[in-house]
């Protein structure tokens, strides 16, 4: 009944061009959020839909086509009752059943035709444009790609570098091709670096944004499992993300030698290799941490750099080193760097802290994906507090290994927290049952409605707990 009725709401077609947005555009992900939602009305739930001009066409499209069914049933009813044409009155009957799914899945039609008429051509004017513009550029420009630490590294260069040179980065998360474009032709062109970030989703994602940016310096930040539902197996994903290397070659591309699938690919000594312990003559001694942030001693050629970030965790400390011997390759003095990395500070929803009635609030919830995860909890387990409380609905995008990695993530939350809450979602046996296996003795909360939880969080926490907030699932996802 509740299906009928979001059916029949007059919001039916915003609804569902919010599903679609949501999706990113991609059938197979709409066609399974809209088979597994039992009632449409309450789809939106943590944002609303993004009127672009896109989603305004569609919608617009969509509602059109929806009046046509009602007036078709409501024509069919009033020929039924008139003549009493039972052929007519089942007719109706039929139209109210399917006319919903005609709507639901024509749309895709509609993205089709949207996309082969319009926006592809459309985009590959623009990244046509946007690449012949960027090889005229002078400014260095700095690739960065990685299934996870992408966003946090371009930020840190980003602050660190303006100290003394002038430089733009990607805003946000626009990782994608038509992203960098945008990007590209917004430009000045009077920059002295340039820093972009390469998302990828499927194969050959990289060697695409490499033709288009043409960049001098690479940065691979680390690689786990992600996107396992794109590209099918890890070894697709590895590939891809080494398409960067492919592109620059490995003499000019730094690689996170504390990341597992990385640390594999490195042959021989790597200048370029980096981690906690430093990177190209670089070395760090004497890191300590804290919810204030992170400091070590960077040294080389016989000099000592004391540096301290606002950056929470010791897994910073391989991006930050990496970070300060970039700035010294693009002439930064020892001062200058300091100063860089004294101004490094957590991002939003990436270990951004805040107190809330005397509770220390970690907000990770931009964190996606198995190592951030570990990194978060490695903090959470070393803090002195009240009570370690952990809330996390799990991750998505790791295909068959889902279960796999979420019970060994719950056997990592049951060292380290004292309360642990979960939002209700097909991650949570999995989460549950590696918590449990793993010794829990604390208190664990199962949550069915996370907005109304995050919402109240202030009636659950007290003065002296460290609660750590880890990923938020979109709505696509619950």
């Amino acid at each position: 009944m509740r299906r009928f009725l979001g059916y029949w709401s007059w919001r039916y077609p915003t609804y569902i061009t919010y599903m679609l947005q949501a999706s990113e555009y991609k059938p197979a992900a709409y066609i399974a959020w809209w088979l597994r939602t039992s009632d449409f009305r309450y789809v939106m739930k943590r944002r609303i839909l993004d009127s672009t001009t896109k989603a305004t066409l569609i919608r617009i499209a969509l509602r059109l086509l929806y009046m046509v069914g009602i007036f078709a049933i409501c024509y069919s009813l009033y020929v039924s009752i008139s003549s009493r044409n039972l052929a007519w009155l089942l007719l109706g009957l039929l139209l109210f059943v399917v006319w919903p799914l005609v709507t639901a899945f024509s749309v895709l039609g509609l993205v089709w035709l949207g996309e082969v008429l319009i926006q592809r051509p459309k985009e590959r004017a623009i990244q046509s444009r946007a690449a012949a513009r960027s090889a005229t550029l002078s400014a260095r420009k700095i690739a960065i790609a990685g299934s996870y630490g992408k966003t946090s590294m371009k930020e840190m260069l980003q602050t660190i570098l303006s100290v003394k040179l002038n430089v733009r980065a990607t805003p946000g998360n626009k990782n994608t091709l038509a992203g960098n474009s945008f990007f590209i032709q917004n430009l000045l062109g009077d920059e002295d670096v340039l820093v972009f970030e390469f998302g990828e989703s499927y194969v050959g994602d990289i060697a695409a944004l490499c033709q288009l940016v043409q960049p001098q310096i690479g940065i691979i930040t680390g690689i786990t499992e992600a996107h396992l539902d794109t590209f099918d197996s890890q070894e697709n994903l590895v590939g891809t993300i080494y398409e960067l290397s492919d592109y620059l070659g490995e003499a000019h591309v730094y690689k996170n030698a504390d990341s597992d699938y990385i640390r594999e690919h490195i042959v021989g000594h790597d200048r370029l290799a980096y981690s906690h312990t430093g990177v190209n003559g670089w070395t760090v001694t004497d890191i300590h941490t804290s919810l204030q942030g992170v400091s070590f001693i960077a040294h080389r050629d016989g000099r000592s750099l004391p540096l301290v970030s606002g950056l929470i965790g010791a897994h910073h400390v391989g991006p930050l080193i990496t970070c300060v011997d970039i700035a010294h390759r693009l002439g930064l003095n020892d001062e200058e760097i300091a100063t860089g990395v004294a101004r490094t500070k957590p991002f939003e929803h990436r270990m951004q802290t805040y107190i809330l009635h005397g509770a220390t609030i970690i907000d990770d919830t931009y964190n996606g994906n198995p190592v951030g995860i570990r990194s978060g909890l490695s903090v959470l387990r070393t803090v002195e507090a009240r009570r370690r409380i952990y809330v996390t609905p799990g991750l998505v995008g790791l295909g068959e290994k889902s279960d796999t990695i979420h019970e060994a993530i719950g056997r990592e939350i049951a060292r380290s927290a004292d309360v642990v809450v979960l939002m209700k979602n097909s991650t949570t046996d999995a989460l549950r049952r590696g918590v449990e296996r793993g010794g829990f003795k604390g208190r664990l909360i199962l949550v069915g409605e996370p907005l109304e939880f995050y919402q109240n969080i202030d009636q659950f926490v007290a003065a002296g707990d460290v609660v750590l907030m880890q990923n938020d699932w979109t709505d696509n996802y619950t």
